[in-house]
């Protein structure tokens, strides 16, 4: 197997039985029949690095294994053994749902939640666009011609009028769809990522979250203390880059130090509940200082949100500390050390 570190729900034997199946127990580069209950003879890597799916492992002969060329030969011949796609345009309309539902569910595809965001928005954006023509054809077809105009022109009044909603209206309501949508992608990973871990170790990804957690507690406190009047206005903006700084980094680790916690056994966190708030914290903050808070609510609310990224990281890191056994072990050596030269140091005083 590769050096990455699976997945902790990852089943070693039941994935190699399932890719011997597969290729019915034969080498995938060169076609020789492997022995299944014999180790020694066959072994099963990844085609792709860290995503310990069914299809990405492999079947080699230990001739085959050793070639520079091995992943280049599968990747040709699994295509070969798939269906050309089609060229004329009726066949590639039918065969479009199936290309999008591929894109939107490739587990190893880099910004995955980028992708599903962006084929959501071009669906939503064609709905929208064709509402006034559904909306005339309808009415000419059930009703009358006329009606059908008159739905019509209904349909782009309506439409139109979305340009003199307020900006803090239509931004805070962008807000709240993007937090379903995410929370959706959130939980959808949590059941179905195949990933593992392929960075390095040490320092462990909960060191640098710490660090960014002081920056952005320290940045949202001093905005607090600016709301209340509590400190001179002119530290607003300096408090805001320290925000920004931390929770930007807060957000960019988060994930990262969920999943080595996962890899490394170290407990089971749930990304639904750290690592939708640490991110969707950020944007719900940023929504507020750009447009301020909503119309109902006070003023203040801003910097109580900008406390939401940097709180729910340092509730994260004092969660997993007491499951870490490496850190409670290295407390335990440093307190047995300061203890040894305390000692030491009073029996020189004697």
């Amino acid at each position: 197997m590769a050096d990455e570190t699976h997945p902790p729900n990852y089943d070693m034997v039941d994935m190699f039985h399932k890719a011997l199946g597969r290729e019915s127990s034969h080498c995938e580069v060169c076609g020789r029949v492997v022995d299944g209950n014999d180790i020694g003879d066959f072994n099963i890597l990844l085609l792709d690095e860290n995503v310990f799916t069914a299809e990405n492992h492999v079947v080699l002969c230990r001739d085959c294994e050793v070639r520079d060329d091995w992943k280049e030969a599968v990747r040709k011949k699994r295509a070969a053994e798939q269906p050309q796609p089609p060229t004329s345009i009726r066949g590639k309309i039918r065969y479009l749902p199936e290309t999008i539902h591929d894109y939107v569910t490739d587990p190893t595809a880099r910004f995955l939640f980028g992708r599903r965001l962006g084929v959501l928005g071009v669906l939503l954006g064609g709905t929208l666009l064709l509402i006034p023509v559904i909306a005339a054809v309808v009415g000419a077809l059930f009703v009358s011609l006329d009606t059908g105009m008159q739905w019509f022109d209904q349909s782009i009044a309506a439409l139109t009028a979305i340009s003199s909603v307020p900006i803090r209206t239509l931004a805070w309501s962008s807000t709240g769809l993007l937090g379903v949508i995410y929370f959706t992608h959130i939980a959808e990973r949590e059941r179905n990522d195949p990933t593992g871990w392929a960075g390095e170790w040490n320092p462990p990804k909960w060191y640098a979250l710490a660090v960014y957690s002081v920056i952005g507690l320290y940045g949202a406190v001093s905005l607090i203390l600016v709301a209340f009047g509590d400190t001179p206005v002119g530290r607003r903006f300096g408090a805001r880059i320290f925000w920004v700084l931390g929770s930007l980094g807060i957000a960019y680790q988060i994930k990262d130090a969920l999943r080595l916690d996962l890899v490394r056994m170290v407990w089971e966190p749930r990304r639904e509940l750290w690592e939708f708030p640490a991110r969707y914290g950020f944007i719900l903050a940023l929504t507020s200082f750009v447009v301020g808070p909503p119309a109902s609510l006070p003023s203040f609310i801003t910097p109580l949100l900008a406390t939401l990224t940097p709180t729910v990281s340092t509730a994260y890191i004092i969660a997993r500390l007491p499951h870490d056994r490496v850190f409670r072990d290295k407390c335990i050596a440093a307190q047995d050390r300061l203890l040894e030269i305390l000692r030491i140091r009073n029996n020189d005083d004697n």
